[in-house]
């Protein structure tokens, strides 16, 4: 049996266009998020179940890609009929975070402000723009509780978007306190509100009627009308402090479109007071998120420490740059010089790190074979320039420059050379 050539399902490799893309992005990104002052930050993308569980992970906890004790403790589990994982893969990058800061919050400056990307994983049906595997973009402010750090996270994820050229999106807001106290006054149990929150997160991909539905059965039909008139209103009224971040965001950003959405709830149960979402009109679902999550420190051990942070759903923001267009291809080298024999090969590595020196992207011919076969590859790769040194440029001391796109072909010192594909970058 033929073993597979294709990664799992839900999982992707890239092609050289869409690694550059991608690469492009990420450094668009992490320019934007320094601006604002975030420092890099990385975490341990396996992490002990039991930062990943019981913490406040919702519906993510049960997609948790787990991993299997080894040796000795594994046939120890099996015997005793126990659970066989002890680590898992990291299902965003809050709870990594939140492990991380308390670990190494008193080396760091207070409050602190860190931005994280990498990848996430999470055992769930893949589907357009959704996928098993997939990298988050976070920003996060650790021990601030003004209503500015949520300011801070919005507009620099607005700022990302603006750098992309990404019009349209809207930022929904509400406030996980507001929500506490209309299950309070709906007279929704303690134990059913978790539920009742996922029900309401809903929305947006099951409609309302179904939403509904769910409520009625978990709650009850006087419940669940009371939830309709507050969590499912149509509009909603802000109250403080959201109406100082819409208020703060639309002087900052005059172009961005927030507003409050009471039924606006984030999955995770770790939030605390107000939670955004970006929407574009392109995607069913959110192009990104956060909130504030004042309490989940402590749940390390460490004092209660207050935090606000979001996250960009990078291989969203992906799909709507490909279809638009925006997304760019792969970075072309500057020139490849080709190789004309073997005796001469040092001579063209020579020249190629000559000019990679002075600041350009030069690609040697790596193989063997005709010149036509290798401008073919310098035409492939997308280059500007072919470089060819023959016997008789080599012993005159020049090199023989064509230009790809017009097949103008002159011979030039390695300075006139440099300075000509220079001026073409």
């Amino acid at each position: 049996m033929a073993i597979p050539t294709t990664p799992p399902s839900g999982l992707r490799d890239f092609l050289p266009d869409q690694v550059a893309s991608r690469s492009r992005a990420v450094e668009t990104i992490t320019r934007v998020y320094r601006s604002f002052g975030f420092e890099p930050v990385a975490t341990a993308a396996i992490e002990d179940l039991a930062v990943l569980q019981g913490l406040g992970g919702g519906e993510n906890e049960k997609l948790i890609f787990k991993i299997m004790k080894r040796g000795e403790a594994l046939e120890r589990a099996a015997a005793e009929k126990s659970e066989l994982a002890d680590l898992g893969l990291r299902f965003d990058l809050t709870l990594p975070l939140a492990r991380w800061y308390s670990k190494h919050g008193s080396q760091l400056p207070h409050p602190f402000k860190a931005f994280h990307l990498g990848p996430v994983w999470r055992a769930e049906r893949a589907q357009k723009g959704r996928y098993r595997e997939f990298t988050q973009c976070d920003v996060d402010i650790i021990g601030s509780d003004s209503w500015g750090a949520e300011v801070e996270v919005i507009t620099a994820i607005l700022a990302v978007f603006g750098a992309f050229g990404l019009q349209g999106v809207k930022v929904h807001l509400n406030d996980r306190g507001l929500v506490d106290q209309a299950l309070a006054a709906a007279g929704v149990p303690e134990e059913k509100r978790g539920a009742v929150c996922v029900s309401v997160d809903k929305l947006d991909k099951i409609g309302r009627d179904a939403v509904i539905a769910e409520l009625v059965a978990s709650v009850g039909r006087p419940a669940a009308d009371a939830l309709v008139k507050t969590l499912l209103a149509e509009g909603g009224v802000a109250a403080d402090p959201l109406d100082k971040i819409i208020a703060a965001v639309k002087a900052l950003v005059p172009a961005s479109t927030i507003a409050v959405d009471p039924s606006l709830m984030r999955g995770m149960g770790y939030y605390t007071g107000p939670v955004f979402e970006f929407r574009h009109p392109s995607l069913s679902g959110s192009l990104g998120g956060g909130g504030r999550y004042d309490k989940l420190t402590e749940k390390f051990g460490g004092p209660s420490t207050p935090a606000c942070g979001g996250s960009i759903g990078f291989e969203r923001l992906m799909l709507i740059l490909e279809e638009t267009g925006k997304a760019g291809g792969r970075s072309a080298p500057d020139a490849v010089v080709t190789v004309f024999s073997d005796e001469l090969r040092a001579r063209s590595l020579e020249v190629g790190a000559a000019l990679r020196a002075q600041g350009l992207s030069i690609d040697v011919y790596p193989g063997t074979g005709k010149l036509k076969a290798q401008f073919k590859y310098a035409d492939q790769k997308k280059a500007g320039y072919a470089i060819v040194i023959g016997p008789d440029e080599a012993g005159r001391g020049v090199m023989q420059v064509k230009a790809l796109a017009t097949g103008q072909e002159q011979a030039l010192t390695l300075e006139e050379a440099r300075a000509l594909i220079a001026g073409k970058r």
